[in-house]
């Protein structure tokens, strides 16, 4: 018996629909490509030693230090790492630092912006110590009279922080109006405690512009094209 030939019509929908469906994401992602991370040396991965290339690193020795590590990354092999050290040291308060400072025209204070990381601590004793991060959105072209334009200031203790590592960070956040650049700042403070020993690792860091709605909306059509198609096979 000869086999009935399926319609035209009905084989090419049947091509049409994946196809579609792959056009509408690739374009989606194509379009969310402009939200890349505008971060350097994200994940500190590129130095030399303990210095973080495109961070500045700040110490408070003998009993604090900031530095470029190995020990224990999220991913990769290299992390941001700060310790207070008052039991093997004569205790001092200490602010440690990690930062990073991009130039004028780096931001658009137009558009909102996502940050987010990973971090962890040795121990959940957090007596005497505070670990947070802070963004300082700047005029450095001074276009609008120069200096700071806003601050988000985040304590970690607040957030859970643990021995395990968490993504933390803000979403959808508003750029100042004058801001065109940014100054990201990673800190532990102790203060001049005795046998206070901790240490808060930092790692994964992204900033990046929150994707536009319309990207977001050509994704889900997308994945309805597919269900679609699935339902009638």
């Amino acid at each position: 018996m000869k086999s009935v030939p399926q319609p035209q019509s009905v084989t090419k929908r049947r091509f049409f629909a994946p196809a579609l469906a792959t056009a509408v994401v690739s374009f989606a992602f194509a379009e969310t490509g402009s939200a890349a991370n505008i971060l350097l040396n994200p994940g500190f991965e590129l130095g030399t030693g303990s210095d973080a290339t495109d961070w500045t690193e700040f110490d408070s020795p003998p009993a604090g230090s900031t530095m470029r590590s190995s020990l224990s990354p999220n991913s990769g092999g290299f992390h941001m790492y700060m310790q207070v050290d008052n039991l093997n040291n004569p205790p001092q308060g200490v602010a440690l630092f990690a930062e990073q400072n991009q130039g004028a025209n780096t931001v658009d204070n137009t558009l909102n912006y996502n940050l987010s990381f990973f971090a962890k601590t040795d121990t959940t004793d957090f007596t005497g110590v505070n670990i947070f991060y802070q963004i300082l959105w700047l005029d450095q072209d001074g276009s609008d009279g120069g200096g700071v334009k806003g601050e988000t200031l985040t304590s970690l203790l607040g957030e859970g922080i643990n021995t395990s590592y968490q993504q933390f960070g803000v979403t959808d956040q508003d750029i100042p109006d004058g801001a065109d650049s940014f100054l990201l700042r990673f800190q532990l403070s102790a203060g001049a405690i005795p046998d206070i020993v901790q240490g808060a690792y930092f790692d994964d860091v992204v900033l990046e512009i929150v994707p536009e709605p319309a990207s977001l909306s050509l994704l889900a059509l997308g994945g309805l094209v597919l269900f679609g198609r699935r339902r009638r096979a």
